[in-house]
């Protein structure tokens, strides 16, 4: 009768290969997710200061308008 039995060394080597294998790959997934969130996030805080700015703006018009009005009342 022959001995079937598989080799030991080999199984253990593609065990190995195949854990290495998993492991870049989730290291991949992890990487691309950081890199999505990171440009997510910087997409958003241009977008909020953008907006701040846009707010800042309409502030000191209003305040110049205000400004003007009561410097228009008083000259009447």
């Amino acid at each position: 009768m022959t001995d079937a039995s598989p080799d030991p060394v080999s199984d253990r080597d593609a065990y190995l290969k195949a854990q290495r294998q998993r492991n870049l790959f989730i290291a991949l997934g992890l990487l691309g997710f950081v890199v999505l969130v990171f440009f997510i996030s910087m997409t958003r805080m241009a977008a909020g200061l953008k907006h701040d700015a846009q707010m800042r703006q309409d502030y000191r018009s209003s305040v110049a308008a205000s400004v003007d009005a009561s410097t228009t009342k008083g000259q009447k």
